[in-house]
């Protein structure tokens, strides 16, 4: 598996990959609306859109920026066939990693609250929630995990 950059001619295989995945993580099918497809688009020009890959599949993707002391992890997803293969530990060791070598003290995310399987896959991985609000109806949960100037270490079990 190797984690590169995102490029435009990826940007449907990204947008493929949050389709799939963010819907099965929903009790009703989603299609991602076409300000988060140029969300996307815009993501990827920005350098912020990073893919997991084997050989030209794209298995998953992260997609982060800094933002004062902290990494912000706008979305990470990985395609539904590929869950519990660990992808989506190695995209958060490499927001880790990122935020170590720019002497960021934190990775943060928010996930929706319905997304139950996320907040075990989040704690399970050291992040603690940070706190809840409500955002125009989409309930959402705040997470962070302080990080240390060294390494991430990926982890090889991963059982999620």
């Amino acid at each position: 598996m190797k984690i590169r950059a995102a490029t435009l001619p990826d940007l449907a295989a990204v947008v493929a990959c949050a389709d799939l995945a963010f819907a099965t993580s929903l009790p009703h099918p989603l299609k991602l609306d076409v300000g988060v497809n140029n969300d996307l688009r815009s993501q990827i020009l920005d350098g912020s859109v990073q893919m997991i890959c084997s050989s030209a599949t794209v298995l998953g993707y992260i997609s982060l920026w800094p933002i004062a002391d902290h990494l912000f992890v706008d979305s990470i997803a990985v395609l539904p066939k590929y869950h519990g293969q660990g992808l989506g530990t190695q995209l958060l060791a490499f927001a880790e990693h990122e935020a170590s070598r720019l002497g960021l003290h934190s990775v943060r995310l928010f996930t929706k609250e319905i997304m139950a399987d996320n907040h075990a896959f989040y704690r399970y991985r050291g992040y603690c929630e940070t706190g809840r609000c409500d955002d125009d109806g989409f309930p959402r949960v705040f997470y962070s995990k302080n990080i240390s100037h060294q390494t991430a270490v990926v982890a090889t079990s991963d059982p999620f």
